[in-house]
This record gives structure tokens, sequence and C-alpha cells, in this order.
């Protein structure tokens, strides 16, 4: 998704084929119920988050952040394992009620990749699907 349709629809997909590399999805080592629960606690780590819901069968935690301006942000975090011991880590990021986005929702992703990567879990820097 190009910056200019993130500026104006208010939302910002991770993947693998995004050209920001700060988008690209996150690989690492370990269970996927393990990393689903430590997303699940995010908010426990970072007080601008609120757990919506935590569905820990399909892997997916939906947030509520809520930036300095005020304004709120859908989010739904994505893991999905790869192997036993592999999993994907994918970020959809919606601006609630708003439909110009300067930023914000990229800065978010980056705050619970970078709380991510300073977990238990290891990086994994291979790209193969």
């Amino acid at each position: 998704m190009s910056w200019w349709r993130r500026f104006f629809t208010g939302v910002t997909e991770t993947g693998d084929h995004v050209p920001e590399p700060g988008l690209r999805t996150r690989y690492f080592r370990g269970q996927s119920r393990e990393m689903s629960r430590y997303i699940a606690e995010l908010p426990g780590r970072h007080p601008a988050f609120r757990l919506i819901h935590h569905d820990a069968e399909r892997g997916e935690v939906m947030l509520e952040y809520q930036n300095p301006v005020g304004l709120k942000h859908d989010v739904v975090v994505t893991v999905y394992a790869l192997s036993p011991v592999r999993m994907a880590v994918d970020v959809h990021a919606a601006l609630r009620g708003r439909m110009v986005d300067l930023g914000w929702n990229q800065k978010l992703i980056q705050v619970i990749y970078d709380d991510l990567e300073q977990s238990e879990f290891q990086r994994d820097t291979e790209v193969t699907r």
C-alpha cells in the first residue's frame, strides 16, 4: 500500500511485499500461542494500548491504541504459525473515524515490533514462507 493511499484511507498494513522496510512482516522463532499471549499482554507494558479481544486459536489480538493527540486506532495483530517453531507477525492498523493518517499508524506498528524484538522470542531474518 502506497504512502499516498495510506494517507487518505487511514489504514496501514504490514506485509512481505511493501516498499517500506519498517512495514515488512517480522519473523520469529518460538511457539505461536506463546507469542499471541505475549502480544495480548502488551497493554501492561504500554498503557496507550487497551486489549479488546484475544483469539488464541486463530492467533489474533485486537487492540485499541490512543495516540498522544487523543485519536484512537483499531489494531489487529496476527500471528501465523509457519512451522512448530517459526512464526510470522503482521499488523493491521486503522485510524478510527478519520480519513487522514499523518504517519501515526506506522509509528504504532513500530512500537509493537520494537516490543516484540525486546522479548524472549528470537527474531528470524530468513524471509521464506
